[in-house]
């Protein structure tokens, strides 16, 4: 049985407040909060992801992931899955209803089923990708745990960026899991944006591998442009 938010935890529950610079040109900070993401924005942040994440995350950017009908599709559709989970954040700038931005969460767990299967090559090739770092990084048994706090997808509207905001929403996820009873939380991050906001809030590096690499792992698994630089996947163990 898959990983159920516990009943006495309010929803929506907001996990972590900051200061960053607001979207006036004087450079004066305001208030941003991150909270779980409330079922009436779903499809606002599913739309948010769609145009941000599914074109500007490099996997995505270097396989054209967003000009793929059926694999826009499909990634929708696991988007959509996970939301009514529950464990998905969204930042706002207090005062406003506009999403800053998103992170997609999931708990993985070591008794899961077989993964899911999709028509699109493009996005099988991503997933299969990120299934094999995370297979090599070995995580449950690194870290002794039956499962961890995952992602499938961070995005920061292009507005808003140079903020620090992708850093919030990783460090959002401590009070978060600690809520939840979760003691550990790992993503594969892709490039070097991500994996710089995840060293910040105290994410260890567990397996790094340069896309060239990957290519040789797989032919599938070449991203054009993107040879030199390194995939990693990493991970936060919750106190």
């Amino acid at each position: 049985m898959g990983f159920k938010r516990p009943v006495e935890i309010p929803y929506p529950t907001v996990w972590h407040r900051f200061q960053a610079k607001g979207l006036g040109e004087d450079g004066q900070l305001e208030w941003y909060t991150i909270q779980d993401l409330p079922e009436e924005r779903f499809e606002d942040a599913v739309r948010h992801l769609s145009e941000h994440f599914a074109r500007d995350e490099q996997m995505n950017q270097a396989k054209g992931l967003d000009r793929d009908e059926c694999a826009m599709k499909e990634v929708v559709q696991l988007w959509n899955a996970m939301l009514p989970e529950r464990l998905s954040v969204v930042c706002f700038r207090e005062g406003s209803d506009e999403i800053v931005g998103v992170n997609v969460l999931g708990v993985a767990s070591k008794f899961d089923k077989e993964e899911p299967k999709f028509k699109s090559e493009i996005f099988q090739t991503i997933f299969d990708t990120i299934g094999y770092i995370s297979q090599q990084t070995n995580v449950y048994e690194r870290y002794g745990v039956d499962q961890y706090l995952n992602a499938m997808g961070l995005s920061v509207d292009p507005v808003y960026r140079g903020r620090g905001i992708a850093t919030e929403l990783l460090r959002a996820r401590v009070s978060l899991c600690k809520a939840m009873g979760i003691k550990l939380t790992s993503t594969c991050f892709t490039g070097p944006g991500s994996q710089g906001a995840a060293r910040k809030v105290g994410f260890e590096e567990n397996f790094s591998i340069t896309y060239a690499e990957l290519a040789k792992v797989d032919a599938r698994f070449e991203y054009p442009g993107l040879q030199e630089k390194c995939c990693k996947y990493m991970s936060l163990k919750i106190d």
